[in-house]
């Protein structure tokens, strides 16, 4: 949580720069879990996320861009011990840190590592209902990789990939998250694009 805590005080304090371009994304996902060698093993959840992202320029064509994000994860199966249908939802605070390259002045690719603390837990099995925390990884170690295509100068649209490089205990077993991603995003106007317009 302390590194989620400096990403988070990092992203206030460069709003109010001159070159600042922070924004806010948000989308749905397709969720599960990877298990050893199997990828997307069970059935996906869609789950919503939410946060913030600040572009540092690199170069004219790369773009830095840490962020801080709500992400829902999960998973939908069938329990080996008492054969019902359940859910187990998980939400996260995402710090991803993304190396965002210009194709051209519309198109957008990207990737880069991310650090996932788990939040919060709800299982769900018909009447049963369980918040505990304990049986599954406190956090996460991974990737995302993904495509952007850019709709104006402040909205843009992309679609990526999560995943685990990492493995946590769930239970007994070890998984990672993997979540399809499909968002849209806004870029506040920076103060020097402001001051180019008056």
């Amino acid at each position: 949580m302390k590194k989620g805590l400096l990403i988070a005080a990092f992203l206030i304090s460069a709003a109010t720069a001159a070159t600042a371009q922070i924004g806010i994304r948000a989308g749905i996902g397709s969720s599960n879990f990877s298990n050893g060698d199997v990828q997307r093993a069970f059935t996906s959840l869609i789950r919503p996320h939410l946060g913030v992202y600040y572009g540092m320029e690199a170069t004219e064509k790369l773009t830095v861009e840490p962020g801080l994000f709500f992400s829902g994860k999960g998973i939908s199966t069938l329990s080996s011990f008492t054969n019902n249908e359940f859910e187990e939802v998980l939400s996260y605070l995402d710090i991803p840190v993304m190396a965002r390259y210009a194709v051209n002045k519309d198109f957008n690719v990207f990737a880069g590592p991310q650090v996932g603390f788990l939040l919060a837990r709800t299982y769900t099995e018909g009447s049963i209902k369980i918040t505990d925390t304990a049986p599954v990884g406190g956090y996460e170690i991974g990737g995302v990789v993904g495509v952007g295509y850019q709709l104006t100068d402040e909205l843009h649209l992309q679609a990526s990939y999560d995943f685990g490089v990492k493995s946590f205990k769930y239970f007994q077993a070890d998984v990672n998250n993997t979540v399809v991603k499909l968002s849209v995003g806004y870029t506040l106007p920076s103060k020097a694009a402001k001051e180019k317009t008056e």
